[in-house]
């Protein structure tokens, strides 16, 4: 997540909370920005009475200046000539400041529509570029006067800080600053001149990773020589940034090691805000390797807990941000008992009002760091990650996926926290805040990839409880918005919605299609994968009936992984493949009881009904006995109570079959006419996908 500016691009510019961060995929990135330079003169603002003939550049005020509004008065006693006043040539209007400040109109209104037009046609992208155009050219007009040092430096960084965010035209955008920071050298400019160098790594970046990163060390160096802690953070988080997001030089080990050092240095100084943020990064880069790196980002998130609990706060957005990877750690491993508590203190937080009194509309917050010497005013970091709406939004989706296991139980709560999530994120207005085209189309980009993710998880639930006819409206719903994302075939969310069709097809019986599927997820993942591992898993359960060797093979590859994996979840799934494999009754029998005690340690409420209706026919069938019915009831009440019409009529004809054998003839005909609704349903799933040729009315089939 590239770093930028809310009023001009990329680089940012006068300002030291005019750099931001936009936020993007669950859950989010968050980069620092460069520290406060200085307050931009009074040039660049032009008084609210200025009237413009026409709003093209260079226009003249219609209010006159100072000087000529000033009535010449002469000495007393000196006779007044009426023509001296006219003698004098009137002073003109400022240029540069009218053409700055026509530049700042320019690109404000543009930006006031970025969100707009992000959305809009071809002709209102035209328009807004049309704007943009226009306040460069007014800048580059003003750059042609003499103008102060710091005046002039600070014109070539906002000029640059456009051309990097609004164009390729990278070349200028360097030839700019590097004039402007032979400027802000001569004249002894520091932080401005760190805020130059800070865009020009960025913008070196985009040509030549090696060249920006070692250029970056140089002045991590010079600002440490020069004892300037602000930039020193803020130069390590951009290096950071650059080496974590996805790019031919992304290098997580060397951006944690960056981070450490960051942590390092605020533990020494004491900014525990700068080492909270630097700790949760930190969380975030471990939780890329999946469970494996949750233990790492544990032991970050503890430093912040630790940090919270000795009675240091942060700011409420890091505190929501930490509660936020606490949860994703949970859902990672697969602990649902581990998630509920988790939840209901996020739930806290977000319903506190006191929470949202300083949280601002454009979502930007700031970090504090201690001055470096005794007297100073405290100084800050800004940074930009959520606004409100989003935090809300995010909090619907984690909710649903904390109470995927107990959808059910809970009469569909799941559901209902990603329905609602879908409602949010559909209604979410961008309000007053201005932006970047390019920054409203990676918000855009990032609301659309969250949509997506609800549909996906959405569409996830309803398989679970068979209702596949809305699993299927829901799975369109879900392709109309990755056709929006242009995603890789390969990507990792391309790879779960196509998981997703794999499962539908597999549920309604398209078997040959649900295993292209399924290889196809195989080979473009690494084996260790999590999303490999069940694929594998759902090919084994269809090749045992077609091509048993090659399922007792693909079984024994991923033995290992399945045993040894963290999370708990897929554990359990793989001890239940392994159990209904044909092997002798005592292998089998404690190989099942241990995928029921896992399955029900992890709250899997699928994979325990499914693993009572396995034991009951492999141990209970043709069996007279009362464990034998107890087994058969148990497993069709279990599936009935997850809305399973598949394994709830299994568990019905074999609990129908037990009391057949006992004799009860008229229990055994209550529970066949119970059985009829389930089949009736199955049945006609099953045979939705045969040619109409093939296709048997319900009652025949």
């Amino acid at each position: 997540m590239a770093a930028s500016n809310p009023s001009g691009g990329g680089g940012g510019y006068y300002s030291p909370g005019g750099w931001h961060i936009p936020p993007q995929t669950p859950p989010t990135r968050m980069h620092p920005l460069p520290p406060a330079t200085v307050p931009i003169p009074p040039i660049y603002h032009t008084p609210q009475q200025v009237q413009y003939h026409n709003q093209w550049p260079g226009a003249v005020p219609q209010t006159a200046s100072a000087a000529m509004r000033y009535q010449h008065q002469a000495p007393r006693g000196v006779p007044q000539s009426p023509i001296s006043y006219q003698q004098q040539p009137p002073a003109g209007p400022d240029m540069p400041s009218v053409l700055i400040s026509l530049a700042d109109t320019y690109i404000n209104t543009a930006y006031a529509n970025g969100h707009k037009t992000a959305l809009g046609s071809d002709a209102e992208v035209k328009a807004y570029y049309k704007l943009v155009a226009t306040g460069l050219q007014c800048l580059e007009m003003a750059l042609q006067h003499r103008l102060q040092p710091r005046v002039e430096a600070m014109v070539r960084l906002r000029h640059a800080s456009i051309l990097y965010e609004e164009t390729n035209n990278l070349d200028e955008a360097e030839e700019s600053l590097n004039k402007a920071i032979l400027l802000a050298h001569r004249n002894n400019l520091t932080e401005l001149k760190c805020s130059l160098q800070y865009l020009m790594v960025k913008i070196m970046f985009k040509s030549n990773h090696k060249a920006a990163l070692k250029i970056l060390s140089s002045h991590i160096s010079d600002v440490e020589t020069l004892d300037i802690p602000l930039w020193a953070y803020a130069f390590r988080l951009l290096r950071f940034n650059l080496l974590a997001q996805m790019s031919p030089a992304r290098d997580d080990q060397n951006a944690i090691s960056t981070l450490r050092t960051v942590c390092t240095m605020s533990n020494e100084r004491r900014d525990m805000q700068v080492l909270a943020l630097a700790s949760i990064m930190e969380a975030m880069v471990s939780l890329r390797n999946g469970a494996d790196g949750v233990e790492a980002a544990q032991r970050s998130l503890a430093r912040v807990f630790t940090q919270q609990n000795g009675g240091n706060q942060i700011t409420p957005q890091l505190e929501v941000l930490t509660q936020v990877l606490d949860i994703c750690c949970s859902v990672m491993l697969g602990k649902t008992q581990e998630c509920d508590p988790k939840i209901r203190k996020l739930h806290n937080m977000l319903d506190q009002p006191e929470r949202w009194i300083n949280w601002r509309e454009d979502a930007e917050f700031e970090v504090l760091v201690n001055p470096s010497r005794h007297g100073r005013p405290t100084e800050s970091l800004k940074l930009r990650w959520l606004s409100r709406d989003e935090v809300f939004t995010l909090g619907y989706f984690l909710s649903g996926l904390c109470k995927f296991q107990k959808n059910v139980e809970e009469n569909g709560k799941a559901e209902r926290f990603l329905t609602e999530g879908l409602k949010t994120v559909e209604r979410k207005k961008e309000g007053s805040v201005q932006s970047s085209l390019e920054e409203s189309k990676n918000k855009l980009y990032w609301r659309w990839t969250l949509k997506a993710y609800m549909y996906l998880y959405y569409a996830f639930l309803l398989s679970m409880r068979t209702d596949w006819d809305s699993a299927l409206k829901v799975f369109k719903q879900l392709q109309e918005v990755g056709s929006l994302l242009n995603l890789a075939p390969d990507s990792p969310l391309s790879l779960q919605i196509a998981y997703l069709d794999a499962v539908i097809k597999h549920g309604t019986n398209d078997l040959y299609n649900a295993l292209c599927l399924y290889n196809f997820i195989i080979a473009s993942l690494p084996g260790d994968h999590e999303l490999s591992i069940i694929s594998k898993l759902n090919s084994i359960l269809i090749q045992r009936i077609h091509n048993p060797p090659a399922a007792e093979n693909l079984l024994a590859s991923i033995e290992r992984l399945g045993v040894t994996h963290k999370n708990e979840l897929l554990r359990a799934a793989f001890i239940a493949v392994k159990a209904t494999e044909r092997g002798s009754l005592i292998t089998t029998k404690n190989y099942l009881s241990t995928a029921l005690r896992q399955a029900a340690a992890a709250g899997n409420v699928q994979l325990t009904f499914i693993v009572l209706n396995f034991m009951c026919h492999r141990f209970f069938n043709g069996v007279i006995s009362e464990q034998a019915e107890k087994s058969a009831k148990a497993a069709m009440q279990n599936a009935k109570k997850g809305r399973d019409t598949l394994w709830t009529l299994m568990g019905g004809q074999m609990y129908a079959d037990c009391l057949a054998r006992k004799g009860n003839e008229i229990e055994e005909v209550r529970q066949r006419q119970m059985n009829e609704d389930a089949r009736v349903q199955v049945v006609r799933n099953l045979v939705r996908n045969f040619p109409p040729s093939q296709q048997l009315p319900v009652e025949e089939s």
